[in-house]
């Protein structure tokens, strides 16, 4: 009999193995000898799985850590394990925060690593503080943008990291909205990000000539990969900022350029030489008709005065990053990732990024001006969707309609926008009363999206689900003594009216108005 054959070993999107999923309560000793105990399973990482965790000398219910675990022969854990045992000890964080004066500090600090063995299999782990979601997430629910002082802001805490990193003699080489996390203590919640994942930490390179190695080139994500990885130069330190420069473009609300080329990585590649070659103009077509932000055009032609192995000015970065944040904000106040208004005031239209078309039912809305504020859950980055576009189109066909009184008296139906795009009117048709006494109807669209013209002395048209008349009879216009204009429930309602006055004596009998 034929041996069954074993079940493929998972692997992850990068071609890594991934970590066979290991049960919680599970024992970790890590090389210091502390144990940990793992919670349940928090997510996939790009190259291992990631558990809650807890300090197994203490126990309790809460489990305040996070442990990354991947198959031992995998090489990004390895390469992140060991810069965090060599530049994350709490001590030199503590200095460095005494040093700049900072209450907060986005570094995350080391807490243990080491190896396990689970059902014959050695895996490698990695032991860090819990953090909160994502920035890329919270970009997506807030419609692919943020305040400007958020960004900013937001920036500078980057840049203190990047900052402390270097001095240590390394680069990130990989900073994006999904390796920026929120804090989680009560003393930095929502004030406080962190960046995440040096599993491309490296090295920068202190050599006096620029060697391109094409073997290394476009390593990294595309996106937001600088000049200098494109041509697969050992990580700089000025390409750090530049890849951080492009996150800014993308939160303030911008599209990058290449967007839609991210398939030729070439492509890309001289893209951005052009951007960087032309700055004011290629930060202006980022933003279409919204002017890109002082300090973003300051911080790039910055950029562009740096050499491959120059040492940044820090202390000028943090000035024109302070320089964009509002003057009614505060560096340490609360991180606000959606605008506020004030009472009455009215919502701004954004800028649609030409990568961004908009659909029928979107540009319904618009007609209608109805908007919600309503927040999109998006899963991924492709093309935007109509909710996106329009901040979600609000009503139901199964909301009821209100009756607006203006302020001349006359009242009209509000409508509503059904989720396939139709246009619903409260009572099909209700006469409005013009200043000048004539009656009019409003225009009714069926759920094929055809608005119905109605002129003074023609009745509304009936229409099926596939916009054709249901009667030609339905489209003679009956010019009955002062009936013009009005819908067909109005219409019956006074011709009874009518008959119950012909049926009275002749000298008791009323006109008809």
């Amino acid at each position: 009999m034929a041996k069954a054959k074993a079940a493929p070993k998972r692997k992850a999107a990068t071609g890594y193995k991934l970590a066979e999923h290991i049960p919680a309560g599970e024992i970790l000793q890590d090389i210091s000898k502390t144990k940990w105990k793992l919670g349940p399973s928090i997510g996939h990482g790009g190259f291992g799985e990631i558990y809650s965790a807890q300090d197994y000398s203490k126990g309790g219910s809460k489990y305040p850590f996070v442990i990354k675990i991947e198959p031992h022969e995998n090489g990004p854990l390895f390469v992140e394990m060991h810069f965090y045992m060599r530049n994350a000890r709490s001590s030199d964080i503590d200095q460095f925060k005494k040093d700049h004066n900072l209450k907060t500090f986005g570094m995350p600090i080391y807490y243990g690593s080491g190896s396990h063995e689970y059902k014959g299999v050695k895996y490698r782990f990695l032991v860090m503080e819990k953090f909160g979601a994502d920035i890329w997430k919270k970009f997506l629910e807030n419609n692919r943008i943020f305040p400007k002082s958020t960004v900013f802001k937001i920036a500078i805490q980057i840049l203190d990291v990047l900052e402390y990193i270097h001095i240590k003699g390394y680069v990130h080489a990989d900073i994006k909205g999904a390796n920026i996390l929120l804090a989680e203590t009560k003393e930095t919640q929502n004030k406080q990000v962190y960046l995440v994942d040096f599993g491309l930490a490296t090295k920068y390179t202190t050599e006096p000539v620029f060697k391109p190695n094409p073997k290394k080139a476009h390593d990294g994500t595309i996106e937001y990969l600088s000049r200098d990885a494109h041509q697969g130069v050992v990580p700089t330190r000025r390409g750090d900022l530049e890849i951080l420069a492009y996150n800014l473009i993308h939160w303030l609300g911008g599209s990058l350029p290449w967007d839609k080329k991210l398939s030729d990585p070439k492509i890309v590649q001289k893209s951005k030489e052009e951007f960087i070659d032309a700055i004011s103009k290629s930060a202006k077509s980022c933003f279409g008709n919204k002017a890109p932000p002082g300090p973003l055009i300051d911080y790039l032609n910055y950029l562009k005065t740096l050499d491959f192995n120059s040492t940044p000015d820090y202390k000028k970065i943090r000035k024109i990053f302070l320089s964009g944040i509002d003057s009614n904000d505060k560096l340490d106040a609360p991180l606000k990732f959606s605008e506020t208004m004030k009472p009455g005031a009215k919502r701004k239209s954004r800028e649609v990024s030409p990568l961004k078309s908009k659909s029928p039912i979107v540009r319904m809305a618009e007609r209608t001006g109805m908007r919600s504020s309503k927040n999109v859950d998006y899963t991924n980055g492709d093309q935007a969707t109509d909710s996106e576009n329009s901040d979600i189109i609000s009503g139901s066909e199964d909301e009821l309609p209100t009756v607006k009184p203006s302020k001349r008296g006359r009242t009209k139906n509000d409508v509503s926008v059904t989720e396939n795009g139709a246009i619903e009117n409260a009572d099909t048709a209700t006469p409005i009363k013009s200043s000048k006494g004539r009656k009019r109807t409003q225009k009714v669209v069926q759920e094929n999206g055809d608005a119905e013209k109605t002129v003074k002395g023609e009745n509304v048209k009936k229409r099926n689900r596939n916009g054709k008349a249901t009667n030609k009879e339905d489209e003679k216009v009956e010019e009955d003594d002062g009936m013009q204009g009005w819908t067909q429930a109005m219409r019956d309602i006074a011709l009874k009216k009518k008959e119950r006055q012909d049926k009275k004596p002749v000298s008791t009998r009323c006109r008809v108005k």
